[in-house]
């Protein structure tokens, strides 16, 4: 098992074993939950991930299907890693965010869709507050502002960890233009985040594309949207879509079709050095 696998990969892993393992045996999760002497509930929230089975619970469901030696030490490690609580967890946030932060912490290919400001992985300080509290409607000193920016700074930090580890992370940045032109907390705030997006996508692991203006129609103008892949494990791949009311993580048939948007905004904006001259022309307009 991989020593970089966090949280959210181990419990969709445990939850994926234990279905597998039951139907292995040809037991519904009624027929187990019978000779277990459990609710069927039970069975059903362990596997689709919704809770996770208690060391005891675990060691029960292993004992029925017949697992054991290194096989069941594996399921007992993902359970544990499962419980785990990382540094996103201490900053309050709804619980489909706190999986969508987990979830790009182990992402080997994010890709960012952002038609209103810009995304967060490239946010300055500055901007990152500026924009929340204007979103939020709220003071930029409000403690829910200030925790929003830590968590941006945070999840920019620990990309640049895994890149700096060697790790093999690739992050695709998608804006469009008015993105650029929109002066988020003032010009001084905006001249520094434009040079910071400049230098960020010269990195060799980022890819910057803008879709002009001009260019009319796309089929970005869904909405703001983060798509995670895992080529090792592509089951484990999701769509993030946040909103000032819900957060929502999309598996299954949604990953496919954002990845066609994705390929689609690629191949028609502007990318690498003539996306960049694009954001140093609006800098020095500024």
């Amino acid at each position: 098992m991989p020593e970089t696998i966090g949280p959210a990969i181990a419990r969709d892993r445990l939850s994926a074993r234990l279905r597998e393992l039951r139907a292995s045996q040809g037991l519904s999760p009624a027929e187990v939950a019978e000779r277990l002497h459990w609710p069927e509930s039970a069975i059903e929230e362990m596997e689709s991930g919704r809770s996770l089975p208690s060391p005891r619970k675990l060691e029960d469901l292993l004992g029925l299907y017949g697992v054991e030696g290194l096989a069941a030490e594996n399921l007992f490690l993902l359970d544990h890693i499962a419980r785990s609580r990382f540094w996103w967890a201490r900053h309050g946030m709804s619980e489909a965010y706190q999986d969508f932060v987990a979830y790009e912490a182990e992402a080997g290919r994010i890709c960012i869709y952002q038609p209103l400001v810009v995304p967060g992985l490239l946010q300055t300080r500055r901007y990152a507050v500026a924009a929340a509290a204007t979103i939020l409607g709220v003071a930029e000193d409000d403690p829910a502002i200030v925790a929003r920016a830590d968590v941006r700074l945070e999840r920019q930090g620990r990309v640049a960890d895994r890149v700096a580890s060697g790790e093999r992370v690739e992050f695709v940045a998608i804006v469009d233009e008015v993105v650029l032109r929109r002066r988020i907390g003032g010009d001084d705030v905006m001249r520094e985040q434009l040079g910071h997006l400049a230098e960020q996508a010269g990195l060799p692991h980022v890819t910057l594309v803008v879709l002009p203006t001009a260019l009319g129609g796309h089929p970005g103008l869904g909405g703001v949207f983060e798509l995670l892949e895992h080529e090792s494990d592509p089951g484990l791949s999701t769509v993030f879509i946040e909103s000032a009311t819900d957060d929502q993580i999309l598996r299954g048939a949604a990953v496919g079709t954002y990845r066609q948007i994705v390929t689609k905004l690629r191949s028609t904006g502007l990318a690498g050095d003539d996306a960049v001259a694009l954001v140093r022309e609006i800098h020095a307009e500024i």
